[in-house]
């Protein structure tokens, strides 16, 4: 039987850009991306004589509108300020911020960039353009910003928040390396910046340190405890390093902190999949429904979930919806194919797959899932082209060259099934012992005894309780005329496929007995 579950880990985005400010006024609860406006910095110029502190009095008046939010009429002050005199910086820093706020990125740079060509010494206005450059996604202009900002400031702890951002340009350019140095940086300048131990965490993780991402992320958690992204953060961190039980505790604070946080319920059905809880899977799922009803990812989970225990007519439905959500994922096909394939829709599966197929050309798995359908509805020819570009799409694919095998075997092409069976054991299928019995069987189509019987010893080997392993020994051993070890080998069998209530193999292994038994 042949299963494509679907799973991934889904992750919130740790991006939140902090606030210019001093280190003893960051808050979690403060405002994303902003800067207080300079309130009483020098212009550059002398000011119109006719009134000196015009401009300066509209900046101040606009930087509490903008703190009201009231930014259309904020940015209206500070282009009247800007009339008055072209020069005033602070006017065209200020500027730059609301219209960052009001989406008008290019805007903003602009604003910033001016801000910067009339004193180049004005560090504000640094920060503000590395903001709103990392918004239009231009990383190395963030970057080159945000170190000017560094160059000209001060090393202390007011300079975190500034190494935080930096960590996270260097993040989204996947300069690893820089964006664990910003962030460490950030750290060391500010012991107690949960954001930034987070962010620390989330770089760490990529690089493949789950340990060292499991422990940032922990410190995140003591200096923030209520710090929801954390704790959701350490869940997948605790997925990865297979521990399940501690990677649903983490998801469960998360969402007892925030009931509203995304993905969280999917993510705890996943890992309830993984340590083999479907139950627990299915209601996590059918939360995360309830929660976001629009993710086809989460349908495509529950339709897999579904398809474990044997309800294949609500997977179809759950898989159908997902599709219906996002038609361009191969994988959901494949997962309705196998679905319909359950319910004996083998036109129904095979259009699927091909709909898969079309999606993704060399996806593997729908490649070998179309083969057993194809050969379900008779179609051996078919299936075993579909069989063998599962395998050229995926040159080490076990699965599709044990599904190969059987079906060459079938047909008469021992020595082909042999091969194949061969390839499926080199590249190390799971339940080996399945193949190496399908091997003897093989070899012993083929009259070669010895390496027929060595290869059922091994699949005994692997796994004793395996009945099939036990039957082919019997049939080999009676092909050779050891009648004493076939009775041994077919009764080993009968125990096995009764203890299993295997009715057709049960009646089988008798009838093996009983022609036995006549001839002793």
């Amino acid at each position: 039987m042949i299963k494509q579950a679907i799973t991934k880990i889904s992750t919130v985005g740790f991006i939140s850009l902090v606030s210019y400010l001093p280190v003893g006024a960051r808050s979690q609860a403060a405002p994303l991306f902003a800067e207080p406006i300079a309130q009483t910095a020098t212009p550059t110029e002398t000011q119109p004589e006719q009134n000196p502190n015009a401009a300066i009095k509209l900046v101040e008046q606009a930087n509490v509108l903008r703190e009201q939010n009231k930014l259309t009429e904020a940015v209206a002050l500070y282009r009247q300020a800007i009339s008055l005199n072209p020069n005033f910086v602070p006017a065209h820093y200020g500027l730059g911020v609301t219209l960052r706020q009001q989406g008008d990125i290019d805007g903003a740079i602009a604003s910033h960039r001016r801000a910067i060509e009339l004193d180049k010494n004005y560090t504000p206005a640094y920060y503000g353009l590395g903001i709103a450059l990392y918004k239009r996604g231009d990383m190395v202009g963030a970057i080159n910003a945000y170190n000017a900002f560094i160059r000209l400031s001060k090393l202390d702890a007011s300079l975190a928040s500034t190494y935080y951002n930096l960590g996270l340009a260097e993040e989204q350019r996947n300069n690893l390396d820089g964006a664990v140095a910003a962030f460490q940086k950030a750290v060391s300048l500010d012991p107690q910046y949960a954001l930034a131990h987070n962010g620390l965490g989330s770089v760490l993780r990529r690089q493949g340190d789950r340990k060292g991402a499991i422990t940032a992320f922990r410190q995140a958690i003591t200096l923030a405890p209520q710090y929801a992204t954390a704790h959701f953060s350490l869940g997948i961190a605790l997925y990865e390093d297979k521990d399940y039980d501690g990677a649903i505790e983490a998801y469960r604070r998360a969402i007892a902190i925030n009931n509203r946080f995304p993905n969280v319920f999917y993510n705890i059905g996943i890992a309830y999949d993984a340590k083999g809880d479907t139950d627990q899977a299915i209601l996590s799922y059918r939360r995360a429904i309830e929660q976001d009803n629009k993710n086809a990812d989460v349908y495509a989970a529950l339709g897999t979930a579904l398809l474990k225990k044997e309800k294949a007519p609500e997977a179809v439905e759950m898989f159908r919806r997902s599709i219906e959500l996002n038609p361009k994922v191969a994988a959901n096909y494949n997962g309705l194919g196998l679905a319909l394939r359950r319910q004996g829709d083998l036109s129904g599966a095979i259009a699927a797959y091909e709909q898969a197929i079309n999606l993704s050309p060399r996806y593997a798995a729908a490649y070998n899932n179309l083969g057993r359908a194809l050969s379900d509805q008779n179609k051996p020819v078919d299936a075993i082209a579909a069989f063998r570009k599962a395998i050229e799409s995926d040159p080490r694919n076990n699965v599709a060259y044990s599904n190969l095998g059987n079906l060459l075997r079938t047909q008469g092409d021992s020595a082909g099934a042999v091969e194949a069976f061969t390839r499926a054991i080199v590249y190390g299928k799971e339940e080996l012992w399945v193949d190496y019995t399908s091997l003897g069987l093989a070899l012993a189509d083929q009259g070669k005894m010895r390496e027929s019987l060595d290869a059922y010893n091994k699949a005994i080997s692997l796994n004793p309780s395996y009945a099939r392993a036990h039957f082919g020994l019997g049939a080999l051993y009676t092909m050779q005329g050891d009648i004493s070890s076939a009775i041994r080998s077919y009764q080993e069998a009968l125990r096995l496929y009764e203890a299993d209530n295997n009715t057709e193999w049960v009646k089988r292994t008798r009838q093996a007995l009983q022609a036995l038994q006549g001839i002793t």
